[in-house]
């Protein structure tokens, strides 16, 4: 990790993996991108190969997971690239199949380790989000559009997708419009370093941030928090 600009940047190249295979017995690799106890938030590329099966399970902690690449087959339903599974707190999920494999990003709230629920929740929070049918909007940034997929179910998670035009930035300020954000396509200039897709930035919460500039576009996961 390095800090440029009030931002903290890790590059996907530099992720340690961790076998979950080895940990919990799923046939999947993990890579941490962040892990912030104060916000109880966990951000983390999972990796599942060619023909395995996330089975159904159920935990203390909420997420959002969203697919980069490859296909996530859930209740009959095939989801693609920014589509997002909600897993709620203590309702069980799955099983998600990956006849390809499967790349995904995936946004936790609480704690991630499955199969710890004495007593399951009564509500029903369980969503599938396919990004297509979310409608773009003006996100209050000149040459950037936005779409919606998570509002509610993730503890104070707001994820959205960002689309920015070629030449578009964000100016140097002291608030900015994400928390935290995964570059999914194109890329980014902080300062003297440039971002590539799967690379990843956190924003931090106090003080004056540098600018962000998008000279060939970009589309970003960003994380804020309600």
């Amino acid at each position: 990790m390095i800090s440029k600009a009030g931002m903290d940047i890790v590059r996907v190249a530099g992720i340690e993996w961790q076998d979950r295979k080895n940990v919990d017995g799923w046939p999947s690799r993990a890579g941490m991108y962040c892990d912030d106890r104060a916000h109880e938030l966990c951000m983390r590329l999972i990796d599942y190969p060619v023909g395995s099966t996330e089975p159904r399970h159920v935990h203390a902690g909420s997420h959002a997971t969203t697919v980069l690449k490859g296909r996530a087959i859930v209740d009959g339903l095939t989801l693609g690239p920014l589509d997002v599974v909600l897993g709620p707190s203590s309702e069980p999920h799955g099983p998600l199949h990956y006849p390809e494999g499967c790349q995904l990003f995936s946004v936790f709230h609480g704690s991630y380790y499955h199969s710890e629920i004495e007593q399951l929740s009564a509500e029903k929070h369980h969503r599938l989000i396919q990004s297509a049918q979310m409608p773009w909007e003006k996100a209050g940034m000149a040459g950037c559009e936005a779409k919606t997929l998570v509002e509610r179910g993730v503890g104070p998670l707001l994820l959205r997708v960002l689309r920015f035009a070629p030449d578009a930035q964000i100016g140097k300020r002291a608030g900015f419009p994400f928390y935290a954000a995964l570059f999914v396509e194109g890329g980014a200039v902080i300062e003297d370093e440039t971002l590539g897709a799967w690379d990843f930035v956190r924003v931090a919460e106090a003080g004056e941030h540098g600018p962000i500039a998008f000279p060939r576009g970009a589309t970003l996961l960003a994380v804020t928090l309600q």
